[in-house]
């Protein structure tokens, strides 16, 4: 059997279902592809647009792209004339009307060196309404030999009239044991974690979420020992939470919570899956999202009392609610420790 896409891990049947769609010449016209950031929506969109112009692609015999040949090589170096990749200009929190007229216009020209004319639209949810009813128009009528690939992390926002004229593939989160080993085959840094502190490997695993670029990113020891610090921190808060906590306690972790907001979303959600996940390891042995020990993941919690849990929990996304729209970081962050004080002779859970 062909080999389809092998820069992309995982994603065995969306791989084996788009390679033979380009082998048998009915590739459709424009892809939504979708997944959260580090999910593969980029390596997958070049890898499309590397294999439909693949200098090898009727040889049935060698993987799809070959990787090797001219036109291969060039497309992975981003340096192919009919490989077009629009993103977000970096001064503007949007992409705006006139970006998608031109690259519209470009679009009935006539290719300068290929079969196929690519164009990837990455975060295509940051369009504007105007922009994507530009878009709609040459989805309609697709020129002969152009395939457009949009990228998005939030697939909801994107035009209803758009989704119905696009193949939607939703990319699928990689298993921990995927990332594992893909990490310990190509990171020199991984594979001395595995060795000097394989708690530290399994944490980063378990922060990517299945996010293999996430992983990746990881890897580097500045953001590795950020991670490991934001997980600390996060304990820190939650043993401050156990019956008879002192608020001091509690108001000097929730002191070390990041001051910027995007940096705050990001703290409080580990917070609302390490809540989460000591809560389920209460009633089931399902898979932990936060804690790589299961021990201690039961311990707290029990050392909390699931009620308690609840009600933290219920806080927490509140807070995470409001850092969203942009709330006050510093009041956020008082309010909420104010509302999850410890309890003190709070009653056992039964």
């Amino acid at each position: 059997m062909r080999e389809y896409f092998k820069r992309l891990l995982g994603n065995a049947e969306t791989k084996t279902r788009i390679g033979t769609a380009i082998d048998n010449g009915r590739m459709p016209h424009a892809f939504l592809l979708t997944g959260a950031d580090g999910s593969g929506k980029r390596m997958l969109a070049t890898e499309i647009a590397t294999a439909l112009n693949c200098e090898g692609r009727g040889e049935v015999g060698s993987p799809l792209p070959c990787g090797v040949c001219n036109s291969c090589r060039r497309i992975y170096e981003g340096n192919f004339t009919d490989v077009k990749i629009l993103e977000k200009p970096k001064d503007r929190a949007t992409i705006g009307v006139e970006p998608i007229k031109l690259l519209r216009e470009d679009m009935f020209l006539s290719a300068s060196e290929s079969d196929y004319k690519v164009y990837v639209i990455d975060n295509a949810e940051l369009m504007t309404p105007e922009a994507q009813n530009a878009l709609l128009k040459v989805l309609e009528e697709p020129p002969l030999g152009v395939v457009i690939i949009l990228l998005s992390t939030e697939g909801d926002k994107i035009l209803t009239t758009i989704k119905s004229r696009v193949q939607h593939v939703a990319l699928s989160r990689f298993g921990e044991g995927e990332m594992r080993e893909y990490l310990l085959s190509k990171s020199e840094e991984a594979r001395r974690l595995s060795r000097e502190a394989p708690d530290k490997l399994e944490a980063i695993i378990m922060s990517a979420d299945g996010r293999l670029g996430q992983a990746e990113a990881l890897m580097n020891k500045k953001l590795s020992d950020a991670c490991e610090s934001g997980r600390e921190t996060v304990l820190e808060i939650l043993r401050a939470l156990r019956r008879g906590g002192s608020y001091a306690t509690l108001y000097s972790a929730m002191s070390d919570l990041p001051q910027k907001r995007a940096e705050l979303v990001g703290a409080l959600e580990l917070i609302i899956t390490a809540i989460r996940d000591m809560i389920l390891a209460k009633h089931s042995e399902g898979r932990l999202l936060f804690f790589t020990s299961r021990e201690e993941c039961q311990r707290l919690g029990e050392e909390i009392g699931v009620r308690r849990l609840m009600d933290i929990y219920d806080a927490v996304a509140e807070a995470h609610s409001y850092c969203q729209r942009n709330a006050n970081v510093s009041n956020l962050i008082s309010n909420l420790t104010a509302k999850i004080k410890p309890v003190q002779n709070a009653r056992k859970d039964i």
